[in-house]
């Protein structure tokens, strides 16, 4: 099914974006990709952004009228939150949208369900420092312990019949946007970016990376 706008958005679907503000827009998102050296630019899109929809406009059971489109986990510094995606600000020439194959019916639902359950978890421009000093060679153990830092393990409700075999997920301490929605669909069992240390994943590598997937289905507006 093709992405034409955001009333075909499913759970699982990828967004690459734009972000504003002085926080986090320039502080720490900003100077952090500064520090990562790195872009990712298709025409009017350059990705700084990225997060992962954990609901269609067609799962909304309340108020028709109330509701204005799909909702989406996004990393924030204060921790990460669930928001309403809106045409006029999220479905612009700035914004691309990606849907990934599945390797097993319903694996894009589990990726939506494990985001959800990382609402809450925050990142702090320490976390750039690290994938900054990563991407540029610096590659100790004790920098890589730190960056793949994790919870005990926990069940995390609403999952797949074959994900529920699994007795737990580490989610992480921290995650940039990048790294959330590489979790998410990592822990629902995706080899997203392979030969990649864990976590080590920054929006411009995971841009690159998805957009040569073969199978992708993109969303350009």
């Amino acid at each position: 099914m093709a992405i034409g706008s955001l009333a075909d958005l499913r759970p699982g679907d990828i967004m690459f974006a734009p972000i504003g503000g002085l926080v986090p827009g320039v502080f720490p998102v900003g100077l952090g990709q500064l520090a990562l050296g790195e872009v990712f630019r298709v025409g009017r899109l350059s990705v700084r952004h990225v997060g992962i929809v954990v609901e269609a406009m067609d799962d909304w059971s309340g108020e028709p009228d109330l509701r204005t489109g799909p909702r989406l986990v996004q990393a924030m510094p204060g921790g990460a939150e669930e928001i309403d995606l809106f045409t006029g600000t999220h479905w612009t020439p700035r914004h691309a949208y990606l849907r990934l194959p599945e390797d097993y019916p319903g694996q894009a639902a589990d990726a939506a369900a494990i985001a959800r359950h990382m609402v809450g978890t925050p990142y702090s421009f320490g976390s750039y420092a690290a994938l900054a000093a990563w991407r540029f060679g610096f590659k100790a153990k004790r920098l890589q312990a730190w960056i793949n830092r994790r919870h005990p393990a926990v069940k995390v409700p609403g999952l797949s019949a074959e994900m529920m075999l699994v007795p737990g997920l580490q989610l992480p301490v921290e995650a940039i946007c990048s790294v959330l929605v590489d979790q998410a669909w990592t822990l629902a069992g995706k080899d997203v970016m392979p030969n990649t240390a864990e976590q080590a994943v920054t929006p411009g590598a995971l841009a690159n990376q998805l957009w040569r997937t073969p199978g992708a289905i993109w969303g350009l507006p």
